[in-house]
């Protein structure tokens, strides 16, 4: 069966993107241990290190875990779930965005509430444009998967052409007419394979 160099190459990238990924939301809650509790430097507004990643390091663990999931989803087939779960990752990406963005947000500058609309309505507007962008791309990834699966049907398909072509006599007039209509049309079924497992790599 025709295996796509290309194709491989993508989804091995989205799987290493998706393991450093999971391994970032497994990290990143425990990021402040690094940090001393006694240390006065302030970042961000809070006390010291320690506690700016000790507020942080959830919300990140819930982004990442959702963008996983935003990409993930976009294989499931049942409709239903498939919206359910869209829905969900919009609220977490969501979600988490907002107390990300609040994690360096100080408001010094302006008044608090101000800062909390604007962050509100930033994280939605991430949330949904993120999630749409990941739809986009794994839809993409399945095109390119069910075009690599249909290959190898089209590859039989042509040769089987261009066997009805090569069993055809040649010494009637009508028949050899055909059958050179028959050579041309899998020899050019022959070229456009080609050319998609070149796009394809």
């Amino acid at each position: 069966m025709y295996r796509s160099q290309g194709i491989r190459t993508k989804i091995n990238i989205i799987v290493l993107l998706l393991t450093l990924g999971a391994t970032v939301a497994a990290v990143a809650p425990f990021l402040h241990i690094l940090f001393p509790k006694e240390s006065q430097v302030e970042v961000f507004g809070f006390r010291n290190a320690r506690t700016f990643c000790y507020s942080l390091g959830m919300p990140i663990t819930i982004f990442v875990s959702a963008l996983i999931m935003s990409f993930i989803v976009n294989f499931i087939k049942d409709t239903p779930i498939y919206k359910t779960i869209q829905n969900v990752c919009i609220v977490f990406l969501s979600v988490a965005t907002y107390y990300i963005l609040w994690t360096f947000s100080a408001f010094s500058d302006f008044d608090p509430l101000f800062y909390y609309i604007m962050i509100i309505l930033v994280s939605i507007s991430f949330g949904i444009l993120i999630n749409r962008f990941l739809r986009f791309t794994s839809s993409s990834t399945n095109k390119l998967l069910k075009v690599q699966s249909n290959i190898p049907n089209l590859d039989k398909r042509i040769r089987t052409v261009n066997d009805i072509a090569s069993i055809m006599p040649d010494d009637n007039e009508d028949i050899v007419t055909y059958k050179a209509m028959v050579d041309v049309t899998g020899d050019n079924l022959k070229e456009t394979i080609t050319e998609i497992k070149k796009d394809l790599n």
